[in-house]
């Protein structure tokens, strides 16, 4: 039970730590000073010892973006846009769209889409036409 309690109280060593990080930060930018600078860095110091809640936030905001463009892009299907192997990532706003489609047309149409989910800053697309030679079946 005392591990227990051990690691409760660790947990949130490293909140505080995120907070008075996050805290000094936003502090440093509304006063631009360097005393607040000063404060954040140390906090920064402190906190990077441990995954800091703001980072896990911040993924957890981007795998979120990610999720968002991919339902964007099945709901596209409606527009004829085949989304099945169309792999996205985003992070801090910037999506990347990856995989294979049929056509040129299908890459404009996906790149659309993305553009227009709330959150999304850019598109990059890594995203290549299909070779239909050698390829059998439904591959």
């Amino acid at each position: 039970m005392s591990i227990r309690m051990k690691s409760k109280s660790h947990g949130s060593v490293r909140m505080a730590a995120a907070v008075l990080c996050l805290a000094a930060s936003f502090a440093a930018h509304a006063q631009g000073g360097s005393e607040a600078s000063a404060v954040s860095g140390t906090a920064s110091a402190s906190a990077s010892q441990h995954a800091t809640p703001a980072v896990a936030a911040s993924s957890g905001a981007d795998r979120a973006l990610a999720a968002n463009v991919r339902h964007a892009l099945k709901a596209a299907r409606k527009q004829g846009l085949k989304s099945s192997f169309i792999r996205v990532r985003a992070r801090d706003g910037a999506v990347t769209l990856s995989g294979v489609v049929a056509n040129e047309s299908q890459i404009e149409l996906a790149t659309s889409v993305a553009q227009g989910v709330n959150g999304v800053r850019s598109v990059a697309s890594k995203l290549v036409i299909r070779d239909d030679e050698g390829i059998k079946g439904s591959q």
